[in-house]
């Protein structure tokens, strides 16, 4: 199972919404939506977080089992 809770960790460490990243990384809202239903999204996107946050994967995703 994917959990974006180590996202939402790293954006309230870094005063940074989801909104934010909507607008700035030009995601759509139905993007951002998979992140607060907890839905699986791509690698790409993944990676544009970590880009505009300048972090590893690991501060914006992790596996559960």
């Amino acid at each position: 199972m994917i959990s974006y809770k180590p996202l939402f960790k790293t954006l309230d460490n870094k005063g940074i919404t989801l909104y934010d990243i909507e607008v700035q990384c030009g995601m759509s809202s139905r993007t951002i939506a998979k992140f607060r239903k907890g839905e699986s999204t791509t690698l790409d996107t993944l990676e544009r977080i970590c880009l505009f946050l300048d972090v590893p994967i690991e501060k914006v995703v992790e596996i559960k089992r």
